[in-house]
């Protein structure tokens, strides 16, 4: 199943929703997942399961020996060479082995071949689906061709929200690309703001099924910044010492969960 993360602006949480969620998914529902950012620009996801003190080592490794996640993947479909082992390798285990993640490696740049790059990642993505449940691929705030492809083959399609009126103004005035079933998410949520789950019910005729949102969270996003999602996910889940004080946020991600299982597509 492929859910996909789409912003509908730059900067508000997506990655991070994601991250969390499929994270949710692996400790609390048990179910193998894989979570990705495709090739379609610079991503952040590899710097939140990687420590900070590590990244410039791990980087200089990437760039000067080897071809490592995505642009190994995109190298072996290339010579009609990928098969399960080749995925196997390039993906990196996390939490015990429920959640994989996959780099987006920095060799290949994008940018070169844009056409085949796509062609080559949706036929990548159709080799993934058979080793893992859930996919979750985050395609940022994009608004190209692949990014519309994507909205397209999605099973569940996740909208992210910062909630500032001209950001949903525009959203909900313009057609989205999208077939398959959508969830609205309000990330870095707060009870005070204006545009609120209710207000955007009453206001955009919303189906109060469809819409929910993720507490703000110190804590969780400082543990973003420090490579730390791993170790504080496992934290949260498992209820070692996490207090109170993170009960909003997993039960924004409950909800979140709730409506993607609870989609006709899923079976």
């Amino acid at each position: 199943m492929k859910i996909v993360f789409w912003g509908a602006s730059r900067g508000c949480g997506t990655t991070g929703n994601m991250t969390a969620l499929a994270s949710y998914f692996a400790l609390s529902l048990n179910h193998r997942s894989i979570c990705m950012q495709p090739k379609v620009g610079v991503g952040d996801l590899e710097n939140y399961f990687c420590p900070w003190e590590k990244r410039s080592i791990l980087r200089e490794e990437s760039m000067y020996y080897a071809l490592e996640g995505m642009d190994y993947l995109i190298w072996q479909e290339q010579h009609h060479r990928l098969d399960t082992a080749s995925l196997k390798e390039s993906m990196v285990p996390l939490l015990d082995q429920r959640l994989f993640y996959l780099p987006g490696g920095s060799r290949e740049k994008p940018g070169l071949y844009p056409t085949q790059t796509a062609e080559l990642q949706r036929r990548i993505l159709k080799h993934l689906e058979e080793y893992a449940e859930f996919i979750f691929i985050d395609i940022g705030s994009e608004r190209d061709d692949f990014a519309f492809s994507m909205l397209q083959r999605a099973d569940v399609v996740v909208v992210n929200f910062s909630g500032e009126q001209k950001e949903l103004e525009h959203f909900f005035g313009s057609q989205f690309p999208c077939r398959g079933t959508v969830v609205y998410l309000l990330s870095n949520y707060s009870s005070d703001q204006v545009y609120n789950c209710e207000n955007l019910q009453r206001i955009y005729r919303m189906d109060r099924q469809s819409i929910c949102c993720i507490p703000a969270n110190p804590q969780f996003a400082q543990a973003c910044a420090r490579g730390r999602v791993e170790q504080y996910m496992k934290l949260c889940c498992r209820n070692r010492g996490s207090g109170r004080r993170n009960e909003p946020f997993i039960a924004g991600l409950r909800q979140v969960a709730n409506l993607i299982l609870e989609a006709n597509v899923y079976e």
